[in-house]
């Protein structure tokens, strides 16, 4: 019996919990077949400070859970600072960073799903007061219905591009649609799509699983 009560937990857990799936096209340039970079650095192109900062750290989160280093660009490249080109490219080679990642995000949004009512169930209770010789009896009715509400899933569009810091060559582009389910929120697209990207990025050989060990 107590294992039928931990499976229904769980699976009630599981259903409520926010989930989202990521679908990437990508195009690996014919001059990297052989490509495979150790160091990335991470850029996120919003003027959003807490964006930035949110999608840089976890996308780096995705490359260090399959071992290959990544760094924000907000650490090496501090927003406190006006830098020049030249100064960036310093930093980079001082930082023995082989390739960049730049990240676009795209249109972004909440779809209202509307789930109709299907069916409804009443459930009846009732219980029996007794005072003296006298008994009363009462009811109470609840209603439960199924559907007749709407459900917000969040999505966004993301394009990526990978450079080469030795020559500044584009070696790798994708584009990708996040879409979550009714209980997730901006953080789970997030994490989807970092995750995904890092996984097309090893599926397309332009980095090593466990480089940096």
């Amino acid at each position: 019996m107590k294992l039928l009560h931990f499976s229904i937990n769980l699976f009630l857990t599981v259903l409520f919990v926010g989930c989202a799936s990521t679908r990437i096209t990508s195009f690996k340039d014919p001059d990297y077949q052989k490509a495979e970079f150790r160091k990335i650095l991470i850029v996120a192109n919003t003027n959003d400070l807490e964006d930035r900062q949110r999608l840089e750290s976890k996308m780096v989160e995705a490359f260090s859970e399959v071992g290959v280093f990544a760094l924000e660009s907000y650490k090496l490249f501090p927003p406190t600072r006006e830098l020049t080109d030249q100064d960036k490219v310093d930093l980079l080679i001082k930082n023995n960073i082989d390739a960049f990642i730049a990240i676009s995000v795209g249109e972004s949004g909440v779809s209202e799903v509307y789930i109709p009512q299907t069916s409804s169930t009443t459930k009846t209770t009732g219980n029996v007061n007794v005072y003296g010789n006298t008994a009363s009896y009462r009811q109470k009715s609840t209603t439960t219905y199924q559907g007749g509400y709407t459900l917000n899933k969040p999505w966004a569009e993301f394009q990526t591009k990978l450079y080469d810091v030795s020559n500044g060559k584009m070696a790798w582009i994708a584009s990708s649609f996040t879409g979550g389910n009714a209980y997730a929120n901006r953080n789970t697209v997030i994490n989807s799509y970092c995750g995904k990207t890092v996984d097309q990025l090893l599926e397309d050989k332009l980095i090593l699983k466990g480089a940096s060990k």
